[in-house]
């Protein structure tokens, strides 16, 4: 009984826990998509220079 009790905790936080790295997983990956992004224009804009 003990032992299921504690198989359910470690279940719940590591479910928590690989949820907050996806999203910080989500956020890297969207600044870094925003920065190529950003340095794509800045060098097209150079180019029509």
């Amino acid at each position: 009984m003990f032992r299921a009790i504690g198989v359910l905790l470690i279940l719940w936080y590591l479910s928590s826990l690989f949820s907050q790295s996806f999203l910080a997983l989500d956020s890297a990956l969207t600044a870094s998509f925003q920065a190529v992004e950003s340095a794509a224009v800045q060098s097209q804009k150079q180019f029509e220079k």
